[in-house]
């Protein structure tokens, strides 16, 4: 999974500044994101668990096209589908690869608020 900010500004236009400020929204706003997709997985509801993971792949999507996106992508299918048993493996291996994006971002010096 390869993340930088140059992608970033070029779907942007070159815009870094928008760029950097989306960067910072998602950093404070994703934790919330995985967390519906974490309670969702637990209370063992497969249409939250579609929407939830919908709601945080939208915004995943804006930076990334690979690892949490395709994941996101297939705890959306196993909600809409019921294949419940599939969920926690899924939420675990998303867990890690937002991490590692999240850590990208930060390393890259693209989280101006200092998240």
């Amino acid at each position: 999974m390869t993340w930088t900010p140059g992608a970033l500004a070029d779907r942007l236009g070159g815009d870094e500044a928008l760029a950097l400020e989306l960067v910072s929204i998602f950093l404070a706003e994703y934790p919330t994101l995985l967390r519906n997709v974490q309670a969702s997985a637990a209370r063992g509801d497969a249409q939250a668990i579609r929407r939830s993971a919908h709601a945080l792949r939208g915004s995943v999507t804006n930076f990334i096209d690979e690892g949490p996106t395709t994941t996101l992508f297939a705890i959306e299918r196993a909600g809409a589908e019921s294949r419940l048993d599939d969920v926690p493996a899924l939420v675990g291996q998303l867990e890690r690869e937002l991490e590692m994006l999240a850590t990208a971002m930060r390393d890259l010096g693209a989280d101006p608020c200092g998240s």
